[in-house]
């Protein structure tokens, strides 16, 4: 029993022990299905593209929920019944409304889209709204960014950034310990999540002081190597497992909807 302002009301531990191996796995298998209709749907047509990208952000969406309350178990933390249910639905909802949403929209405008110059226009309206999407639900006293690959060139751009006030660097370039790193991320198509970058011999902070923890995702479409998504935090250690699985999925939305565009957006 825990004593609220109200008076004496029963605690509430979630999850119990037996849920915690159901939301572990439903999580691992709800991850899977997103990257799954992701990719599959950059290989689509017409309707059956804006369906299965439409199931990707639905996936995406309970990923989020289950990691919520996988986290929140993790941290030991205990809340009441009725605290739960609202921080529940309140998150989601937001997810939904705030980022998935608007993200599916342009990826089915771009589908529908005929002339370069539009899908263009798309293209920069889902960059930004992926990097907003990135910072709002996994570090919102953070900032987001999208970097363009050269890879020939051996550069990456800084095309568009979300978050805060201090911008990120605007480039990475061959010959240094820093490019050479993510420009082999994304050669590789992978990801790197790292809790503290002032311990870690792989960044060099443009602004030291300003972010401590960084999560940085290939955005890839099958073999096209477009870019990376990168979202810092202040803080160390900001990023839980759940964070980094919405980077990765937010990574192959956007590598979906730039490989749609084409040549278009650059």
């Amino acid at each position: 029993m825990v004593e609220g302002r109200a008076g004496r009301v029963p605690r509430v531990l979630l999850p119990s022990a037996w849920s915690i191996a159901v939301l572990r796995g439903l999580a691992v298998l709800v991850a899977g299905a997103t990257i799954l209709l992701a990719s599959q749907a950059g290989r689509a047509d017409g309707a059956a593209r804006v369906a299965l990208l439409a199931g990707a952000a639905l996936c995406a969406a309970g990923g989020m929920a289950l990691g919520i309350a996988r986290e929140r178990d993790d941290r030991g933390r205990v809340a009441t019944a009725e605290q739960v249910a609202v921080e529940a639905e309140t998150g989601l909802a937001a997810a939904l409304a705030g980022a998935l949403a608007p993200i599916t929209s342009y990826l089915g405008e771009m589908a529908d889209a005929r002339l370069g110059a539009e899908r263009a226009i798309i293209a920069g309206e889902l960059r930004q709204a992926v990097v907003e999407a990135a910072v709002r639900l996994t570090a919102p006293v953070g900032r987001a960014a999208y970097y363009s690959a050269d890879l020939e060139a051996g550069l990456l751009e800084r095309a568009v950034w979300a978050g805060h006030a201090v911008p990120p660097r605007s480039a990475f370039v061959s010959g240094t310990a820093d490019g050479d790193a993510v420009l082999d991320l994304v050669e590789r198509g992978d990801l790197v999540a790292i809790d503290d970058v002032t311990a870690d011999p792989m960044v060099t902070p443009s602004h030291p002081g300003t972010y401590r923890a960084v999560v940085a995702a290939a955005v890839t479409a099958g073999s096209q190597r477009l870019g990376v998504l990168t979202v810092d935090a202040p803080g160390p250690a900001t990023f839980g497992p759940a964070d980094v699985e919405l980077v990765r999925v937010l990574a192959n939305l956007l590598g979906t909807g730039l490989a749609q565009a084409g040549g278009h957006y650059r």
